[in-house]
């Protein structure tokens, strides 16, 4: 269970970093930015027995090529 809260917070934080890029263009405000959003409840992990809906997701290259 540690190895996938471990895994989604480096996802998160490289995300966080590929984002920054694109928005921002000083470096302070990249690392406000990164200030910001980086903080446990964006990628908080709930392991249960349910079954989820297939939703279709936005990927997240769609989503830095529309910035």
């Amino acid at each position: 269970m540690d190895f996938l809260k471990e895994l989604l917070q480096i996802q998160h934080e490289l995300i966080l970093n590929q984002v920054s890029d694109k928005i921002c263009n000083d470096p302070f405000e990249k690392e406000l930015f990164i200030l910001k959003y980086n903080k446990s409840n964006y990628y908080l992990l709930k392991v249960c027995n349910c079954k989820m809906k297939q939703l279709e997701c936005v990927k997240i290259n769609n989503l830095l090529s529309t910035l």
